[in-house]
């Protein structure tokens, strides 16, 4: 494979295990912190410090939700959703910061 492919596979897989970290996590309406949470939350640095209050908000709003009633689906479609689109905006910064390493480079030779 080609070394754009290992990038991309790399970066799916990123994706991946950050979105089944976060279902598993909230798979329960278990209220202590697991170690899953934990684990998407680390791997999600540095996005996940700008998404917080983001994260916070729309958490909340599903927590209620299932407290009044709603299935538990709600908050785990919520949060995976929520950590999905910080992963993915993680993946995009290093992108960025790869290119602009390599333009840098590339003009200094």
């Amino acid at each position: 494979m080609s070394r754009p492919r290992w990038g991309r596979l790399l970066a799916t897989a990123y994706v991946v295990v950050v979105a089944s970290l976060t279902a598993y996590a909230f798979r329960s309406d278990g209220l202590e912190f697991g170690r899953a949470e934990g684990l998407a939350g680390v791997l999600t640095l540095p996005a996940i410090i700008v998404a917080l209050p983001v994260i916070y908000v729309i958490g909340a709003l599903a927590w209620q939700l299932h407290d009044a009633g709603a299935p538990m689906l709600l908050v785990t479609i919520a949060f995976t959703a929520m950590m999905t689109v910080v992963a993915v905006w993680n993946v995009a910064l290093a992108y960025g910061v790869g290119a602009v390493i390599r333009s840098l480079r590339a003009s200094s030779r």
